[in-house]
């Protein structure tokens, strides 16, 4: 993080002062608990961050819709602050939704809020899917909608954020080369990601983390990787 860098001790994140432009590794190694929309599987993911003095196992969340990542195919990755930017993150233009443009601090800080209700409600599947889609749609700019939420979620992120809301406990990791993988989000405190059986993974289908590789009948490259691809257009 700029300014910031989150460690894992125990279940609490503790700051310290990092170079910047650091490079941490990072690696997917599970799709959180399993909810799928749309034919794919929507946020939180289960994955690893290591490097310059962190050790992280627990949940990501995707803010990328185009980008194809993998299962088990660790990346590489420059961290940010969503509420502090330093230049680093890959949607660095302004986001239009509802007739207004937004910078791109205010959208990554939009997304930093909706980051934060998606943890608060994986007890409830459909607020999953709608917190997960309204994160793609504020950089993608969609306005997919499967369960018919995730709008007024973004209209709510961008309200909160014209009022002062900064998602100081999100950081932002984005990969290097920007092509490399999708750009993930990570809530601090953090929380733990159930255990998937790799088995149950693999269905003989590709689920993308974004896109519709189910409809197109895409078949995975390995049964127990599971490859999991950003949208495809």
């Amino acid at each position: 993080m700029y300014g910031k860098l989150k460690v894992l001790v125990g279940f609490s994140l503790i700051a310290v002062a990092p170079a910047a432009f650091s490079q941490y590794a990072m690696d997917l190694t599970g799709v959180g608990n399993g909810t799928v929309a749309n034919g794919v599987y929507v946020s939180p993911y289960q994955g690893t961050i290591t490097g310059n003095g962190m050790s992280y196992s627990g949940f990501m969340i995707c803010d990328d819709f185009n980008t194809e990542s993998y299962l088990n195919a660790p990346w590489m990755a420059s961290m940010t602050s969503a509420g502090a930017l330093n230049g680093t993150e890959k949607f660095p233009g302004t986001q239009t939704f509802g007739g207004s443009t937004y910078s791109a601090q205010q959208a990554y800080n939009a997304a930093g809020w909706l980051a934060n209700g998606l943890l608060n409600n994986l007890n409830d599947p459909n607020k999953q899917v709608n917190y997960s889609f309204a994160i793609w749609n504020v950089f993608d700019g969609q306005q997919t909608d499967p369960n018919g939420g995730a709008l007024a979620l973004e209209s709510a992120a961008f309200s909160a954020v014209s009022t002062g809301y900064v998602a100081s406990n999100v950081s932002v990791f984005t990969p290097t080369p920007r092509d490399a993988s999708q750009e993930f989000l990570v809530v601090s405190p953090p929380m733990q990601a159930p255990e998937i059986d790799p088995a149950s993974v693999a269905s003989g289908l590709t689920l993308m983390l974004g896109g519709l590789a189910v409809a197109r009948g895409r078949r995975a490259k390995q049964a127990v990787r599971s490859d999991l691809h950003g949208r495809c257009n």
